[in-house]
Parts: structure tokens; C-alpha cells; sequence
């Protein structure tokens, strides 16, 4: 009884409700429109060519274009609307300025190292270039001075970010798309946070309505602020058909005193350290940063934390707070991000891309879910054309039954281009890692789909000759001897039905 109660007073149900008008009352004007089609058949036509001339002609991924055309060619009153609602304002144009105002400003405390630099060119130029254009466009340059610890599995990464706030002096920066208020791992992380926010230590928690629609009590941050805890949300759930919704913040940062970073795919919730069972066992990575690079994850969280604020924050004494780390090794780390604001500028797949690119032995990629795009499939098959060793993981029990099997639509097409693909039978892969000839690895929040490489906020770190690297490789090989390896045989296997369901998914596959 307290849960239906709890459900009906609760800000879901109601955005729930509204939302359901709203589609109702667009279905309705879309019939009542069609009810004139002698009228209107010429104007509809019309609508629809110059509809699908603008997008051809507009600087886009073809996929995304493929899609909007068939739609609109197909419903082309409803699908021209729709078309006009999503492509008009792909994102809020209030969050973008205030994000490029608090970035650029942000970026003035981030130090160059021109000695790294020169070296990187004269070692490796491709190398030094793409270094330089994360440092343009994902927000940070690279750091020497930075040690990088790899955490397989949420439950070591959790007992590790325990230990970094119980040792918290200054601040605490929290970061995250999910939280769940009813998990152990809240609770425990909610304790440290409350004691510390009363020795003086300031707390701040930013979280995602979207992420947290099911997992929060309404005016969660207010109880929070009553802790002495700062806590806010990132692009607040309205009941109305908005098209920013579509963009959320799916990154996950804990920052502790400047000294620590963590990142990685883990969320806020038991299924990430084991605690609860969902979708059989869960397997997931992250990792732990020290030194320079830590101030490249300080700078991001102050990015999303201002947004919307009345004034920017001069994040300086936060960001300058972190120093370097003696270390024996001649790599470092690129910490980056990734935002929704321009149809050509996909950070975190050009990550992606450089390391399929870059590799002349192997490259291997782990992922809960696979919706990629013709660039990234043909840099696949290139890679695999030459030799390298492409190898994909992906999960045997989805969260997401639709997301498997569209991701398995992929599956023959990648097979004959020679590129190996295994599920991870024991349960649901969430990891995001991708490592090449022992060298190279990106470990972050950016999944191989369509959300995470072109709508959502997204953080990683790009990782170039650290120690740390091996450990990506090393667990990216354990946990392949708990894979099946996947056969075209296997395919013809899979059901007619989910393959039905994958096909049509795959038809609109941008736009889920």
C-alpha cells in the first residue's frame, strides 16, 4: 500500500500522465489533419520533399539522415512534425551557452605541458595530433605526473572511493546518472557524506533526473541541502514533449580534495558492486586516478555543476588543487568529455575511432550495447582487413531485451569483415573500455550506441603507455574465458522472432 501510495503522489506518475495527453492530442491532430488528404495531399507532398531535401543537404551522419528521410516518406505529415520538433532544437541552447561560457573559463587553470607536447611530436604525430584535439574539443590536455589505477569490477572500485572520501579534507565533487537512495551502496557513501559536510568538508552531488526518475524520492536534493550537503539536478523532468530531455548526463565522477578521481561505467546502485542480482552477474570497470589529470575531471564536474547558474564560478582554487605524482613510466593520461551540442563533433567515437585507427596488433572493446554507424563499422572491418586482432564482448543477459537484439542485427555483417564477437554468458556486460596493442585504452561512461556517441554527456579517460593499461587488457581477457564465442551458425540459432525485432528496430535505431 505505502508503494502505490508513494507512486500515485509521486512526479513520475504525473510526467507519466502528461506525457500520454500530449502524444494523444499529437495523434489526434494527425488524424484530424489526414481527414482533408484531398486538400492536402499536394501540400503534404511538397512538405515532405522539402523536408527531406534540407536534411539530405544538412552536415549529419548518413544513418541518422537514412532514418529522418524514411520516416518522413512514410508518415509524411506525422513524421514531417516530428521531424521539424527534434531536428529544430536538438538540444537547450541555454545549457549549451552557459556550458561553453563555464568551460572556456574553467580552461585557463588547466596547464598545458609543452615539454609532453614537443616530445609526442617527434615520437609519434599522429599520436601528438589527436592529443591536440582532445585538448581543443574534450576539454583537457594531457598529463605526465599521473598514476591510474584499473578497478575490474564495481565492488573493488566501491571499497577504494570509500577509503578516498573517508580521507577528505576539502571537498567532495559527486557526479552521477544513477543513484539509488534504497541501496546499500548509497547508504554507506550518504554516512561518510553527512560526517564529512559537518567537519566542514563541502559536499556537492549532481545527478540526473532522467537516470534517477525511478530510483529517487521526489525533492531529494532539499533533503540532501538539510545534511549541509549542495545537491542539484541536471535538466530537471517537466511534463512536456521537449526534445532536451533526450540529452542527459550520463557521466560518473567522484572527486575527492583534487588529489583523487574516479570514473568508469559504475553508477550509485547495489547491481554495480554485487550486492543485487539483475540481469545475472554484472560485470563492470572503472578507475581511480592521482596527480595533474586529476584537475581535467575537477574542470569537467565544475562544467555541469554551473549550468544554469546565475553566475559562472571561478572554479581555480578547485581545479589547481591537484599535483603531481612521482611515477617510473614515460606515459600519460588525456581526461576528456563529451557533449550533444554539434552533429559533426562525436569526441568520445573519435576516441573509439583513433584507437581502431592507431592499432597494428589488436584492439579489443567492451560494451553493454552496439548500434554503431557506418564509419565506425567500416573502421572495424578496415582494422580487421589489415590484420588487427578485433575482438567485441558484449552481454549475454541483456538489461534491455530490444538493445541485444538489435545489438545482434550487427553480428553477421562484423563476422565476415573478421571481427570476433562474444557474449558474456554469466550475465550483463556494462563495462566501456576499448585497448589496443598494449598502449593505448580508453576506460570511461561512452557506450558503442547512438545515446552515448551522440546525445548524451558523456567522460573518459585516454590512456597512452601507463601500467594501468595491461590491467584493461588483462581483464579484458579474463572475462573472455567466460564468453561464447559467436558463430554464424549461432545466428541462424537465434530466434525469428527477436531477430524480427532486431531488423525493425534497427529502423529508427538513432532515434532509441
Amino acid at each position: 500500500m505505502k508503494k502505490l501510495n508513494r507512486l500515485l503522489y509521486s512526479n513520475k506518475l504525473f510526467a507519466l500522465i502528461m506525457l500520454l495527453l500530449q502524444v494523444t492530442a499529437f495523434v489526434f491532430m494527425y488524424i484530424w489533419i489526414s481527414d482533408y488528404s484531398n486538400v492536402l495531399i499536394g501540400f503534404t507532398t511538397v512538405f515532405s520533399a522539402v523536408l527531406i531535401i534540407i536534411e539530405v543537404n544538412r552536415e549529419s551522419e548518413p544513418t541518422f539522415q537514412m532514418t529522418w528521410v524514411m520516416l518522413i516518406a512514410i508518415f509524411p505529415v506525422f513524421g514531417g512534425l516530428f521531424y521539424l520538433f527534434m531536428r529544430m532544437r536538438t538540444v537547450a541552447w541555454n545549457i549549451k551557452d552557459d556550458y561553453d561560457n563555464i568551460h572556456e573559463a574553467n580552461m585557463l587553470y588547466l596547464e598545458k605541458d609543452s615539454e609532453l607536447e614537443k616530445r609526442l611530436d617527434t615520437m609519434d604525430r599522429r599520436e601528438s595530433d589527436f592529443v591536440r584535439y582532445l585538448e581543443k574539443y574534450g576539454g583537457s590536455p594531457a598529463y605526465e605526473e599521473t598514476t591510474v589505477q584499473y578497478f575490474p569490477s564495481g565492488r573493488r572500485m566501491f571499497e577504494d572511493m570509500k577509503r578516498e572520501l573517508m580521507r577528505a579534507e576539502k571537498f567532495i565533487f559527486m557526479e552521477f546518472f544513477i543513484i539509488n537512495t534504497t541501496s546499500r551502496m548509497w547508504s554507506e557513501i550518504l554516512e561518510i557524506l553527512r560526517a564529512k559536510a559537518k567537519q566542514g568538508v563541502e559536499v556537492r552531488v549532481l545527478y540526473d533526473a532522467m537516470g534517477c526518475i525511478t530510483t529517487m524520492p521526489r525533492h531529494y536534493d532539499e533533503y540532501l541541502g538539510r545534511l549541509g550537503i549542495q545537491a542539484r539536478i541536471f535538466s530537471p523532468i517537466v511534463p512536456l514533449i521537449s526534445t532536451h530531455q533526450n540529452n542527459r548526463d550520463h557521466r560518473k565522477i567522484l572527486v575527492v580534495d583534487g588529489e583523487c578521481a574516479f570514473s568508469g561505467g559504475i553508477n550509485i546502485a547495489d547491481e554495480y558492486i554485487g550486492e543485487k542480482m539483475r540481469f545475472g552477474h554484472w560485470k563492470d570497470a572503472g578507475f581511480m586516478m592521482r596527480g595533474k589529470g586529476v584537475a581535467g575531471f575537477t574542470s569537467m564536474f565544475l562544467d555541469m555543476w554551473n549550468v544554469n547558474s546565475e553566475k559562472i564560478e571561478d572554479g581555480g582554487k578547485y581545479i589547481l588543487s591537484s599535483s603531481g605524482v612521482e611515477t617510473e613510466h614515460d606515459g600519460f593520461v588525456v581526461p576528456f568529455s563529451d557533449a550533444p551540442f554539434s552533429d559533426d563533433m562525436q569526441i568520445g567515437k573519435r576516441a573509439y575511432l583513433h584507437n581502431l585507427e592507431s592499432a597494428t596488433d589488436y584492439v579489443y572493446i567492451m560494451t553493454p550495447y552496439l548500434v554503431i554507424d557506418n564509419e565506425m563499422y567500416e573502421s572495424m572491418k578496415y582494422a580487421a582487413q589489415r590484420g588487427v586482432d578485433v575482438k567485441i564482448i558484449m552481454p549475454h543477459i541483456p538489461d534491455k531485451a530490444y538493445a541485444l537484439y538489435l545489438a545482434r542485427t550487427y553480428y553477421k555483417e562484423l563476422l565476415r569483415a573478421g571481427i570476433e564477437i562474444y557474449e558474456y554468458t554469466p550475465g550483463f556486460v556494462h563495462s566501456k573500455i576499448s585497448v589496443s596493442d598494449g598502449r593505448r585504452a580508453i576506460v570511461g561512461t561512452i557506450n558503442h550506441d547512438y545515446r552515448s556517441l551522440y546525445l548524451h554527456y558523456e567522460c573518459a579517460a585516454y590512456m597512452m603507455d601507463l601500467p594501468a593499461i595491461l590491467d584493461v587488457e588483462r581483464d579484458f581477457k579474463d572475462t573472455l574465458e567466460k564468453c561464447q564465442k559467436i558463430t554464424v551458425e549461432d545466428i541462424k540459432k537465434f530466434k525469428i522472432t527477436t531477430r524480427l525485432i532486431g531488423h525493425i528496430t534497427r529502423l529508427v535505431a538513432p532515434l532509441i
